[in-house]
């Protein structure tokens, strides 16, 4: 839900879009107070605040929800949106970030379509290495999805034992950003029962991160017996999807760096969480409904 937000100066282009936000603001006929916009955007006030003085750059599913209450039309400013987030990356990836710059993918060439800049990873390693790096500079938030058929306790790898460490440590840490990651569960089932390993792990997990304010977790009932296709989405910069299947261990995928490509995944996330229980209300309700031990 939150965007980008800078710990020290913001941005030019950043100070820039908010201060057309303000004017569309001030132009509004009737001005929506701040919490009035809160509860339109569903975030605090303090959101609101950070967007309107440019010190947190909005995703686009805020920025559609400050525009429309305040009278606007949002489909005229996703192009502004999808500028003012280039140009943010262009002004701030240079010194921030160690990773090499990324091939071109071969793509359409018609007019209106877009070559995509994406990373490729080989294996396991390659690729929790790439995102536990892009987790470490995370401003403000980073959604995830874990449905696999095996729990992360099963894959013996640094890499991936650091990853899932490496987030819980981000929503932990102590932090003038306004921090928050949510992450949705796939617990498989069968005949309407948990798997027993997944389900341990979830409990486990949940004891793990239930003191974490900024951290929060809702399941999704996983009945194919198949992993699913995993993602990260950090910030409102990058995505990264994950292929796995086989062997525990056998995992690639690739990263891409466009502000529309991750508003496709960043839509379709929002729209899997809106559905879904928390966490500890789907074990406080497994644990009712079980008759037996989950198989």
């Amino acid at each position: 839900m939150s965007g980008q937000r800078s710990s020290s100066k913001a941005p030019e282009p950043q100070l820039a879009f908010a201060a057309e936000l303000r004017e569309l603001r001030r132009r509004t006929l009737r001005k929506p107070t701040e919490e009035a916009l809160a509860r339109k955007m569903g975030c605090g006030r303090s959101t609101v605040s950070a967007i309107l003085n440019g010190r947190r750059f909005p995703n686009w599913e805020h920025t559609a929800s400050l525009v429309e209450a305040c009278g606007g039309e949002p489909s005229r400013w996703q192009d502004r949106w999808l500028r003012a987030g280039r140009q943010i990356e262009e002004a701030t990836k240079g010194p921030r970030s160690p990773l090499p710059p990324l091939p071109l993918v071969a793509g359409p060439e018609t007019p209106g379509d877009a070559l995509l800049s994406a990373h490729w990873y080989r294996d396991n390693r390659e690729f929790y290495e790439a995102a536990s790096a892009r987790v470490r500079q995370a401003r403000s938030e980073i959604r995830v999805t874990y449905t696999r058929r095996y729990p992360p306790t099963q894959y013996t790898t640094r890499a991936s034992a650091d990853y899932f460490r490496t987030i819980l440590d981000w929503a932990g840490e102590e932090s003038d950003d306004e921090r928050s990651v949510r992450r949705i569960i796939g617990i498989p089932e069968r005949d309407g029962l948990p798997d027993r390993d997944m389900f341990s792990w979830a409990r486990q997990h949940h004891e793990d991160s239930k003191d974490i304010l900024n951290y929060e977790a809702n399941v999704l009932r996983w009945t194919p017996a198949a992993d699913g296709l995993n993602m990260a989405l950090i910030d409102d910069s990058v995505v990264f999807l994950a292929f796995s299947g086989g062997p525990r261990q056998r995992l690639n995928g690739f990263s891409v760096e466009d502000p529309m490509f991750m508003t496709y995944f960043a839509a379709y996330f929002e729209q899997l969480w809106a559905a879904l229980q928390p966490l500890g209300t789907y074990l406080g309700e497994a644990d009712g409904n079980r008759t037996g031990e989950p198989g």
